[in-house]
């Protein structure tokens, strides 16, 4: 079966597309078909006796004798294609795709204008043109390079500035596999990098190390991610330079570990002191009893209940040695240890075993307000309890000053608004005149000569804890040190921190 001419007829009614029949001399409009008559507003009567101008857009390349000539060209050459932008009944104008075509009927030559209107898909190219050229324009000027990768991570695409992160041109860069530019952590083909990507969880963080021809090395830092787009999906890597953080961060963690080496050195030199010194007195006074039996054991007649008082006595003083080591072995054996859930009240007890070792020979009473409940906060015994040995050594040497009258150490611990404190007392000469946040820079400078880790270390210390030191005016005189630390966040359920067990420190 062969559609008949009045099928063709049907046809061209029915049709989507707008179709106008112009005498091929004159140019006038003989016939319309109904979806023109839609597209334009007008019916077929309104058509026919209008012209270029006044169905046409006002611009210059739409005036009429432009759009006689169009016509014309058809005649011509048989055919001719142009966008038009028509203008409909209500002043709508509409940007189409139009076809001149040269038409021999029976009564004489017609032109067959095709049209169609095209004015959202030239809108939705020019927006996709803006969106295209806008990513590229970021793609080179922003300062975070973009690299897609295939599935084997080889680059299939690079922006201008990724290239230069990675001292190439994106054709030199066109299919080499990104860890043949440095290596990469984590690497690419780690399970878990491949399991995030796979289950499309989110991106990866990669850090790369490119090592350049100088020997220098650059250090990027960015996101991997899977895009989905067009029905398939690519590996993006937003990369940028980190070299400076990076660099940064090693130096901070040298200085950390500087930090630590002299933190721990000089707890040590504090505990070989302690030693050196309190051990004396016992070695001294076991010595002297020695002596003494010695002489006892060679006399004409032996006292029994003397020869066993100088035994006892020898045994009490060796026991006091013995404690003393052992006090601090533990102490010592704590040097190497990292942060942790600890308590603060117990750190403060087994630092004041030292303290009044030194206040004691001195003849300084030192006085513990202890609250009996835990303050848990999170980092380095040691490191806390050299901070407060410190800043109570520094105290003592005031406090025995000839112009000191009252010859007390006050240490109190306690708790408030998420902060757990502990204030050092004196009743010195005082701090008059000096900013309570710069004297350990040089405000008040500490001793030369001294054995504790020095102010400045103590304030890295605690700054390094969350924490912060101050120093105050005590009352009626003195000085009151503050050392504040932020309070350990307990779990819910109580796990993480359990009850402080007694001090290992034996009291004086």
């Amino acid at each position: 079966m062969f559609p008949a001419r009045r099928d063709f007829e049907q046809m061209i009614l029915h049709t989507g597309t707008g179709i106008l029949i112009h005498e091929a001399s004159s140019k006038n409009i003989l016939w319309a078909n109904p979806a023109a008559c839609r597209i334009f507003g007008f019916t077929l009567e309104e058509l026919k006796p209008l012209k270029a101008h006044h169905m046409s857009a006002q611009e210059r390349q739409y005036r009429r004798e432009v759009g006689v000539a169009w016509l014309q060209s058809a005649v011509v050459h048989g055919s001719s294609r142009k966008q038009w932008k028509y203008r409909a009944k209500d002043g709508t104008e509409f940007l189409t795709d139009a076809r001149a075509t040269l038409v021999r009927c029976e009564d004489g030559p017609v032109v067959m204008v095709e049209f169609r209107n095209i004015s959202d898909e030239v809108e939705l190219q020019e927006e996709l043109t803006w969106v295209s050229e806008s990513l590229q324009r970021i793609m080179t000027h922003t300062s975070a390079g973009i690299v897609v990768l295939d599935d084997d991570n080889c680059i299939d695409d690079i922006s201008p500035l990724a290239a230069k992160l990675f001292s190439r041109t994106p054709a030199e860069l066109s299919g080499v596999h990104l860890e043949d530019l440095g290596r990469c952590e984590p690497r690419l083909t780690s399970d878990p990098v491949i399991e995030r990507l796979t289950d499309g969880a989110g991106s990866v963080e990669i850090q790369q190390e490119i090592i350049k021809d100088d020997g220098s090395t650059v250090w990027l830092a960015g996101e991997l991610e899977i895009v989905a787009h067009d029905g398939i999906s690519s590996r993006v890597l937003t990369v940028r330079d980190v070299t400076d953080r990076v660099e940064w961060e090693r130096r901070n963690a040298y200085q950390e570990a500087n930090l630590q080496y002299l933190s721990r050195y000089h707890a040590m030199g504090d505990m070989a002191m302690i030693l050196a010194h309190e051990l004396g007195q016992p070695l001294a006074a076991s010595t002297n009893y020695l002596s003494g039996l010695k002489a006892r054991v060679s006399a004409d007649t032996v006292d029994a209940r003397s020869l066993a008082y100088g035994i006892d006595q020898i045994e009490k003083q060796l026991h006091r040695a013995a404690d003393i080591v052992a006090s601090v072995r533990r102490y010592v054996r704590r040097i190497e240890s990292t942060s942790t859930l600890m308590d603060l009240n117990e750190t403060v007890e087994e630092s004041l075993y030292f303290v009044r070792l030194r206040a004691a020979e001195q003849g300084v009473r030192v006085y513990a307000e202890i609250p009996d409940r835990d303050l848990p906060i999170q980092g380095e015994n040691v490191l806390i309890g050299q901070v407060i040995i410190n800043l109570c050594v520094n105290a003592l040497d005031e406090i025995v000053r000839p112009t000191t009258e009252v010859k007390e150490l006050t240490i109190q611990t306690g708790e408030s608004d998420g902060l757990a404190s502990v204030w050092i007392r004196d009743q010195g000469r005082g701090m008059t005149g000096a900013p309570t946040d710069r004297l350990a820079s040089g405000a008040f400078s500490s001793k030369q000569d001294g054995s504790g880790i020095g102010l400045i270390i103590s304030e890295h210390i605690v700054e390094r804890h969350g924490g912060t030191i101050r120093y105050l005016p005590n009352e009626p005189s003195g000085t009151t040190v503050q050392v504040t630390l932020p309070l350990a966040t307990i779990a819910e359920d109580g796990a993480g921190h359990s009850p402080a067990p007694a001090s290992p420190f034996p009291s004086r």
